[in-house]
């Protein structure tokens, strides 16, 4: 019995060194953490000044609408059909589309039919870039739609497509 006093008493050490140790750490991350986010809050956002603004490059720049003829008659133009497997990993999904982009005047025609090899590629890597999920939809077709448009207008320079219609889209 007078052992069990002795041991019991020796093994109640209080604390230590460990918890004022994780004490100090936690303020200290707490302090960091608070001085971090004051400095983000107080941060100041500067505006690009006018000359910063005429350093924009060509790349960055958005191209410009082409001037045309709202009494011509709008210029429609087939791209070839395509049939692309989908980007889906647990099923193989594949997708048919037939797309016609109406385009501003002759002049785009012209430029679109001199790029036609790389919009087809680049609608092709497009396609099948994306999952059934992403273009089931409508809101996923209309998305899709404009970013072709986007890209085909990159590609090409200026703006020569303005608007771009499936005429046949099935995917299974």
């Amino acid at each position: 019995m007078a052992d069990d006093k002795e041991g019991s008493s020796g093994s109640k050490k209080t604390g230590g060194l460990l918890p004022i140790i994780n004490l100090v750490l936690l303020l200290l991350v707490l302090a960091i953490g608070g001085f971090i986010a004051w400095k983000l809050m107080t941060m100041e956002q500067v505006a690009p000044t006018a000359q910063e603004k005429d350093m924009q490059t060509e790349a960055t720049e958005i191209p410009e609408a082409e001037d045309e003829d709202p009494e011509a008659p709008p210029i429609f133009m087939d791209i070839a059909d395509i049939t692309i497997n989908l980007a889906d990993t647990d099923v193989s999904r594949f997708l048919r589309a037939k797309i016609k982009l109406e385009l501003r005047n002759e002049a785009a025609q012209a430029r679109v039919e001199q790029n036609l090899v790389k919009i087809n590629d680049m609608v092709i890597t497009l396609l099948s870039s994306k999952t059934f999920a992403e273009i089931r939809t409508p809101q996923g077709k209309y998305d899709l739609k404009e970013d072709i448009v986007y890209r085909i207008n990159r590609l090409v320079g200026g703006k020569p497509v303005k608007n771009m219609y499936f005429t046949d889209f099935v995917s299974q």
